[in-house]
């Protein structure tokens, strides 16, 4: 019997994801245990193996890679050797089965959901799932259709395919196709400019996409949807705005031995030279033993202080905004921690870090210095207490001996520390902000093992 493969749900709070990859192809044997497709969830990729052993068979109309696609929308099948997957049949049972997530494996209620029965009307071909849904949308009858899918079943092509010649409706004085009066809405047309181009003639798809490039030469308004990452960070941003009482504090320290430092390893030619976040990071991990109530979060009426130190670095990408977690960064060494950083950095802009790199941090570290920013208002990443933004590195004239009227060329940098007043109040951050500028204004010291 066909056991039906679907969206995996991978978390409580998830409605959909984009599907990223097949890792296994159409007609390939599939074991229990092997990764069968690659889904991204909350801006990480997870790994969905299945229990089951068969042949994979994957559907005609699946969704595209890089589509999104609803929890629980069938994707494909697994079939025993010699078997006909159900979308060659005109009516087959089948049975949901459960996948799971390599990463973080998810109970089989919330992996798999079983499927309506596909059963022919008055003994006619039968429509797969997604046909039927675009019909709806289209709002044409399938039902009267002729499929061209296997064993004549009714797939999205088919529906489209109608769509284009059905019967244009009429708008007042327009005729219009359903298809064309869609990508006339998506592409801002006013239907009274249609039906003044195309008086008495019935609009097609093609009449509105000539009007639509037409209109282009003209520059206006785009409408461009939100990728699933940069609503993940939206939701984020807004809850900690809304929940969390933030204050910003910003101190400018002396970071001139901090340069000369890494111009000296640079110079050395170490075989990794680390980022100016690299050592903004062993320093502040450090500044967190001391100072454990920055390391924190809110439960309730609780504080709980966190035992770990695991600083997110915010890196940004073409894909959007991601913050990998440099886990136990207090226990590494400035190389430990800078070939760390390097990899989470490379992994983030190709969009491969799994989800484990992604969650628990426990404090963040966010860098706009390289665009000449000095100093911001970083937002805090709940539950965490704090974020720290780290500005320019300027070289410029400061007084370094009042009395003596002296001034020197010294390397300035701004830090913009957002804390939440629900779990900390303002002299506690402000003494680790405080010895955070010590250590960047000596850095030999504290980073010499």
């Amino acid at each position: 019997m066909a056991i039906e493969i679907v969206m995996p749900k991978l978390g409580w709070t998830m409605e959909e994801g984009v599907l990223d990859e097949w890792v296994k192809q159409d007609g390939d044997e599939v074991q229990a245990g092997d990764i069968i497709f690659v889904v991204e969830s909350d801006k990480a990729l997870q790994e969905i193996e299945a229990f089951d052993s068969g042949i994979l068979r994957i559907l005609p109309d699946a969704p595209p890679l890089g589509s999104m696609v609803k929890i629980g929308e069938l994707l494909a099948y697994l079939v025993a050797p010699g078997e006909a997957p159900p979308f060659e049949l005109e009516e087959t049972p089948t049975v949901a089965t459960s996948i799971h997530s390599a990463e973080s494996p998810a109970p089989a209620s919330q992996a798999a959901y079983p499927k309506e029965r596909r059963e022919s009307r008055s003994g006619g071909p039968a429509a797969s799932p997604r046909a039927k849904r675009i019909a709806a949308e289209l709002n044409i009858d399938w039902s009267s259709l002729t499929g061209s899918g296997s064993g004549g079943r009714i797939v999205e092509r088919d529906v489209r395919a109608a769509a284009e010649v059905a019967t244009a409706t009429p708008e007042g004085d327009l005729r219009i196709t359903p298809v064309a009066r869609r990508v006339a809405q998506h592409a801002g047309l006013d239907l009274d400019e249609l039906a003044a181009r195309f008086a008495g003639a019935r609009v097609t798809r093609e009449d509105v996409e000539t009007l639509a490039a037409e209109r282009e030469a003209i520059p206006d308004d785009r409408r461009v949807a939100m990728t699933r990452v940069h609503r993940v960070t939206r939701d984020r941003m807004v809850e900690s705005a809304r929940t969390a009482a933030p204050v910003t504090l910003t101190s400018e320290v002396d970071a001139t031995e901090l340069v000369q430092l890494r111009r000296k390893l640079k110079a050395d030619g170490a075989d990794i030279v680390p980022t100016y976040t690299d050592l903004l990071t062993t320093l502040v991990a450090r500044a967190l033993r001391e100072h454990p109530a920055l390391n924190a979060s809110i439960e309730g009426d609780d504080v709980i202080l966190r035992g770990a130190i695991n600083i997110a670095v915010a890196v940004d990408s073409e894909r959007g905004l991601f913050a990998p977690v440099i886990a136990g960064a207090d226990t590494l060494s400035l190389l430990e921690l800078t070939t760390a950083s390097a990899e989470l950095v490379t992994l983030a802009r190709q969009g491969k870090l799994k989800a484990d790199q992604l969650h628990g941090a426990t404090f963040t570290i966010t860098n706009l210095g390289m665009y000449d920013i000095d100093a911001f208002t970083p937002i805090i990443s709940l539950p965490q207490a704090a974020v720290l933004g780290i500005g320019r590195i300027v070289a410029r004239q400061v007084v370094i001996d009042a009395e003596a009227e002296r001034t020197a060329i010294r390397h300035m940098l701004t830090l913009s520390l957002t804390f939440d007043h629900r779990l900390t109040d303002g002299a506690p951050a402000a003494r680790f902000l405080q010895r955070v500028g010590q250590y960047v204004e000596t850095p030999y010291l504290w980073l010499v093992n």
